[in-house]
């Protein structure tokens, strides 16, 4: 089992199972990567839109939604846009630090509902294991990060924290596809995070590797299958 915290982060991503079976016992473990979670998270959208002008933001966000708007709309979403764009980085910011501690609560909520049939433990408990379980996502905004350090134009695609998309990975959709949203919402690093959730709820509830991995899955699955049957 890992044996101080900074072990810990190193074991998250190499050996889950031994930092996850410790982590009942180690209540303080959790508030080093819940604020690397939401300090990286902030300052990457920040930084994305920070460098891009306005006319690129509201070009962007236009082209996002244009194939669904009359021509008198998009001249309508163009004028709010405009008003908005030079607060985005702002907007972005703020964004990320009220959304990232309510999708964990959320996720924690949803981990406590399937674990504790299994053995009960505390939403305190069950928050660790979602920010834990989320720890992927510190690679992506890091990725982002670089991303946009090396980049010569600071006018990025909107989307560029979706790099690890199926559609930016695999499929090359373009805005209007139909199935360009949900295609570039479903990021490689969501299966990551169910492989973690799935050690935990096994090591935490003892369950069978299947039940985990089917109750850890299973939002992704509602999420994303519901989204394309109205696709």
């Amino acid at each position: 089992m890992s044996k101080t915290m900074s072990q810990g982060l190193l074991d998250i991503y190499v050996a889950p199972k031994q930092l996850l079976d410790a982590l009942p016992a180690k209540k303080g473990w959790s508030w080093l990567p819940f604020i690397l979670l939401l300090v990286s998270s902030a300052f990457a959208s920040w930084w994305l839109f920070q460098g891009m002008s306005p006319e690129w933001l509201v070009e962007q966000q236009i082209a996002a939604s244009a194939h669904k708007m009359t021509p008198a709309e998009i001249e309508q979403s163009r004028a709010l846009f405009g008003q908005m764009a030079d607060k985005m980085p702002l907007i972005a910011l703020g964004s990320a630090i009220v959304m990232t501690p309510i999708i964990l609560a959320l996720l924690a909520l949803y981990l406590m509902l399937v674990g504790n049939p299994g053995t009960k433990r505390a939403y305190g408990d069950w928050y660790a294991l979602a920010v834990w379980s989320y720890m992927p996502y510190l690679l992506v905004m890091l990725g982002l990060m670089v991303l946009i350090a090396v980049s010569n134009d600071p006018n990025l695609p909107l989307n560029a924290a979706n790099f690890l998309s199926i559609n930016q990975l695999l499929l090359g959709l373009q805005p209007g596809d139909a199935w360009f949203a949900w295609a570039d919402n479903l990021n490689l690093i969501y299966f990551w995070m169910v492989g973690l959730m799935a050690t935990g709820l096994h090591s935490w509830s003892g369950y069978s590797p299947v039940k985990s991995t089917l109750l850890a899955a299973l939002p992704l699955l509602i999420i994303f299958g519901l989204w394309a049957v109205f696709i």
